[in-house]
């Protein structure tokens, strides 16, 4: 057996009474024959030894030492064992994940560990599991916490990318759906807190290494993946941990794309409208649009409903990543042990993204009488009059690197603990992207013919070069892989950015055992936080259209870039691409494969032609960069209890924490000055006619004209309560839960930037036409999200290997941050001006609402072979009222954004000492993506279930292998638009891999 200490684990094995059996037996039964569907989190019961009074405690722990038999419990069995004892002794509503092992974390992504969770839902990125919501919470608004440290987004964002943390670092997940005053806020839709490991966790050395390869659908190569655990113990007291997890990770999506669906003409002239614009309600025939007020706006509610830019789409990315993680922990006295730790994390990406557009985004680019429009006033089939295409392909060094330092101690007096931690987080993004591309214009006679589904099908080979002179010439073919086809222009843009965000954290937690029988523990601290964000932008271009003359850089004459000059540049610039769809039944013909512009030879020849080697190093920080910088101090006090309430167990936790927070918002801004228009002899015009002063025009030269960079600080302050209630009515069996708390999250940070532009009246016209200083900027002033919280739960725990409970929830937003509106007379700089300001602002809010459900168990009653069985199952349904996002051709209440309406997993697992083999399955609802595209239609990405499985076989007490699959059903992300309208569908490969793991 292994000197680690989770992996010997001692429960009390006592004897349940005759009916207890039953109903166990019962309830397994149930499961096997899919019978039971409901249940859901375990909810808060602090119950350990820990919060009760020492004499107390002792006694349990010397009855329990009596009845206890020791055994060894490992694998899944361990795993979801361990996920019920700590969702138990969690102070409010919590859900766990545990690893099975060291370095045997259940799913390979974190995120697509976490959304086996009831209430998490996963958003998916080149088929990877990227970032979760929280019972419909975007991710942006949840904290997510490594060892109680901050973890860092990057661009701005707080939602953290899962697929940047190894799954073989993690010891076990919490997702905290609840809140306790002890809590560090930020978390308005949950806290996830990640833990990793620690050395004096293990009695002695420990190594541990493994190897896994990978294949995927799309991509010939395979990747890899290493990793290696190692714990030195230099004595009882001082130990040193090393997890280093090594890997490639090649990843690909293949995309057929609409793009978007636009209005572009009224195709089939039908009577009836395409929607109904209530400011047009009373007009029912398009002819009376003429005497509208809107003539255009009221005649765009017939038009049709067109794909507004078919096009291809391979994406590739090539990727190193790192994942690390350090810990030294020293165990000075029996009562005072410290610990430092390093984690890192870096991904180190060559993106490649081939696309290849047709270019039909206009009415004069499609032939109208070609368009044949279905009943949903869709178009369905059209061929193009004057289209584009553009062969595009961007290639960008991406790299993203997350790094944390803490160090911390805990002290253990008779009856009190201190605790304290001090850690540095951050994150860094570098971008370099170069984006290279050849057009060609005027293409009429490519034939789009869309599917049942909304999925376009179209042949480049019909299309012909339009002649004006003879309309029904169609002999100029066009040829997608003909260089000599694209005759309009060649482009080279780079447009780098970088950015980096952290944070420096330090907090110090005190907690009490007080001689009483009610008061069980007080528990109190300070917490303070500094997080900045900065980031910058840059671009420039090289651009050659043919027929244009541009200047020779050497000789300074004008140099016309002819045709020659174009095929020339293209010629030996191109590749030929990958099999568009490959292994996918996509129901329409593509172009297959074609020649798409290879980049670093074509910018070298494009540079060299317009004798411009402009470097990342020549250029300088583009207008609209941005920084900010957060202060918090909190404090909290909180006090848990238990007592008697009709004979039956009542314990819980209430507290209260208090936050200060402090912003300084710093950026770009432009003040412009609108003055009178004057004679030579400062005399103000005036109109001829009226009599009026002219409109004032900018004076550049007046000295209030500013074009810099200022700062803008705020501050708020939060209290948040919280109370969380746990009824035993059958003891350490059947509890019922109930919380309430107050929570909230910081505004993002993109919304907080000062970055202004500003146009302020010195003219005499300004009263006569009120005119006010305006404008249109960011809001460094922005309110939190602020949510008030109701929870009640039912648990039923039949014995250690099982629950089925159900919750409900609730979640009042009373502050949310909506779209841009004009707010008037605001001191935006804070310096005694009042302009009207354009900006996000903060709304009233929307209420969420949900049920979760949720079983679990293990056959461990049955007779072998089966009682290596078990399964889980859980289903989510949530919805949500008074949204404030609204259908913009219907006017109808739009759903959550990122909120399914329902969600379900199912896991099924059978288990022996040799080997064991596990499927899951994880479906989502349809969830709104956008409001509104370019066509006015909401944008959603449909429902979708994937199913994942993995065998593992262990050789001996060391050695194991195993063999898992992702995305067994070979699942695609589509985005829709409506019936009929989908905008992008993409796929990206099913994966396998195979492994082996190495323990001694």
């Amino acid at each position: 057996m292994k000197n680690v200490t989770e992996r010997n684990i001692t429960y009390t094995q006592g004897s349940l009474p005759a009916t207890r059996k039953l109903i166990a037996n019962s309830i397994s039964t149930i499961l096997l024959t899919g019978a039971c569907f409901a249940s859901a989190p375990v909810w808060a019961q602090e119950a350990s030894t820990a919060t009760k009074p020492a004499a107390q405690a002792a006694e349990q722990q010397e009855n329990a030492e009596e009845t206890t038999e020791v055994i060894e419990v490992k694998g899944i069995r361990f795993s979801q064992r361990s996920a019920l004892d700590r969702k138990k002794m969690a102070g409010t509503i919590t859900d766990s994940l545990v690893a099975e092992d060291i370095g045997m974390f259940p799913d390979k992504n974190v995120g697509e560990a976490l959304q086996r969770i009831p209430g998490v839902q996963l958003d998916r990125d080149f088929g990877e599991g990227q970032q979760i919501s929280i019972r419909g919470v975007e991710p942006g608004l949840l904290r997510v916490e490594v060892n109680n440290v901050t973890a860092q987004g990057f661009g701005g964002s707080r939602a953290v990318d899962f697929r940047d943390m190894a799954a073989e670092l993690i010891k076990s997940l919490d997702v905290i759906k609840g809140s306790e005053a002890r809590l560090t806020e930020g978390g308005i839709g949950g806290t996830v807190q990640v833990n990793t490991r620690k050395p004096n966790e293990f009695k002695e050395n420990f190594l541990s290494a493994s190897a896994e390869g990978q294949f995927n659908d799309l991509i010939d190569d395979p990747s890899n993946k290493f990793n290696v655990t190692g714990v030195y113990k230099f004595n009882d007291d001082l130990g040193v941990l090393v997890n280093v997890t090594k890997s490639t990770k090649n990843t690909m999506i293949h995309a057929l794309r609409n793009t978007e669906w636009a209005r572009f003409a009224d195709y089939d002239n039908s009577p009836e409208k395409t929607y109904n614009d209530a400011a047009f309600a009373d007009i029912t025939d398009q002819a009376d649009c003429v005497n509208s007020s809107d003539q255009t706006a009221c005649e765009r509610q017939w038009y049709d409903f067109s794909p507004r830019l078919p096009r291809y789409g391979i994406w590739g990315r090539e990727e190193d990543r790192l994942s690390s993680n350090v810990v030294v922990q020293y165990r000075f006295t029996d009562n005072l042990q410290v610990h430092a730790g390093y984690t890192y994390n870096t991904r180190d990406k060559e993106a490649r993204d081939l696309n290849l557009h047709l270019e039909s985004q206009s009415a004069a680019r499609v032939d109208p009488d070609s368009v044949i429009v279905d009943d949903q006033h869709n178009v369905t089939y059209f061929e193009t009059r004057a289209a584009g295409v553009t062969n595009r392909t961007l290639q960008f060094g991406w790299d993203q690197t997350t790094q944390m330092y803490e160090t911390g101690f805990e002290y253990d007096g008779d009856a009190w603990r201190l605790e304290g931690l001090v850690a540095h987080s951050s994150s860094e993004q570098d971008i370099d992207s170069k984006d290279t591309h050849v057009t060609a214009s005027g293409i009429a006679g490519v034939q789009v013919d869309l599917n049942a589904k909304g999925l376009p099908e179209w042949d480049f080979n019909t299309g012909y070069f339009y002649n004006p002179d003879d309309p029904t010439d169609t002999s100029d073919k066009f040829d997608v892989n003909d260089p000599a086809s694209y005759r309009s222009r060649a482009r080279y843009k780079y447009a780098p950015s970088h950015d980096e965000s952290e944070e420096t954290m330090a907090k110090l937690d005190f907690s009490y055992i007080p001689d009483s029988d009610f008061v069980t523990m007080i528990r109190a601290g300070v917490q303070v936080r500094s997080q900045g964000y900065e980031n910058a932008n840059y671009q420039y271009n090289i651009i050659r259209d043919v027929g244009r003359t541009y200047t020779n850089p050497e000789t300074g004459e004008s140099m016309e870039w002819t045709m020659d000059d174009q095929i020339a540049l293209i010629t030996g610039n191109t590749f030929q691409s990958p099999q568009l769809f490959d292994g996918y039944s996509l129901g329409v013909n593509t172009i297959g494969t074609y020649q798409a512009i290879n980049t670093y030879p074509f910018i070298e020849d494009i540079q060299a032609v317009a004798n411009d080697f402009t470097t990342r190093e020549d250029l300088d920080v583009r207008s609209g960069n941005y920084d900010v910088q957060v202060d918090t101090q909190a404090v909290y006090l909180q006090a848990n209890f238990e007592t008697e309430l009709a004979g039956m167990r009542l314990w819980g936790n209430i507290g209260a924490r208090y936050i200060e927070t402090q912003t300084a918002a710093n950026g770009d801004v432009f003040e412009r000055i609108i003055v009178d228009q004057v004679d030579e002899d400062g005399n103000v015009l005036v109109d001829e006619v009226t009599g009026e002063p002219l409109p004032g025009v900018e004076d550049t030269d007046h000295p209030d004209t500013f074009n810099g960079r200022k700062t803008v600080e705020e501050d708020y302050n939060d209290f948040l309560p919280s109370l969380n209630l746990n009824l035993g009515i059958i003891e350490d069996e059947l509890v019922l839960y109930m919380g309430t708390a107050k929570v909230m999250s910081r505004p993002k940070i993109t919304d907080l930037n000062v970055n202004a532009s500003c146009t302020i009246y010195r003219t005499s016209r300004n009263e006569l036409d009120d005119l006010r200083d305006y404008c249109t900027a960011g809001n460094p002033a922005l309110q939190p999200y602020r949510a008030n919280q109701f929870d009640v739960a039912l648990n039923w725990y039949p014995d250690e290997n099982s629950i089925i409970s159900g919750a409900y929830f609730i979640k009042d937003i009373t502050s949310w941050v909506i779209n841009a509106e004009t707010r008037f007379d605001i001191d935006f700089f804070n310096d005694g001006r009042n302009f009207d300001v354009r900006q996000k602002i903060n709304g009233s809010g929307v209420t969420t609402k949900g049920i979760e459900l949720q079983a679990s168990t293990i056959f461990t009653w049955l007779p072998e072979p089966f009682n290596g069985l078990g399964g889980a199952i859980n289903y989510t349904r949530m919805s949500a009222d008074d949204v404030g996002l609204f259908n913009a051709l219907t006017g109808e209440e739009l759903p959550f954004p990122s909120q399914s309406e329902n969600s379900y997993n199912l896991t099924a697992f059978y288990e022996t000492d040799d080997w064991s083999f596990r499927m899951a399955y994880n479906y989502r609802d349809e969830y709104l993506v956008r409001a509104a595209d370019n066509s006015g239609n909401p944008v959603f990405v449909e429902d979708s279930g994937y199913l994942d499985a993995k065998f593992i076989y262990n050789f001996n007490e060391n050695f194991r292998a195993y063999v898992d699959g992702r995305n067994l059903t070979g699942e695609v992300k589509a985005y829709t638009a409506g019936p009929r309208r989908l905008s992008d569908l993409q796929w990206s490969g099913r994966e396998y891999s195979v492994g082996v793991i190495y323990q001694f």
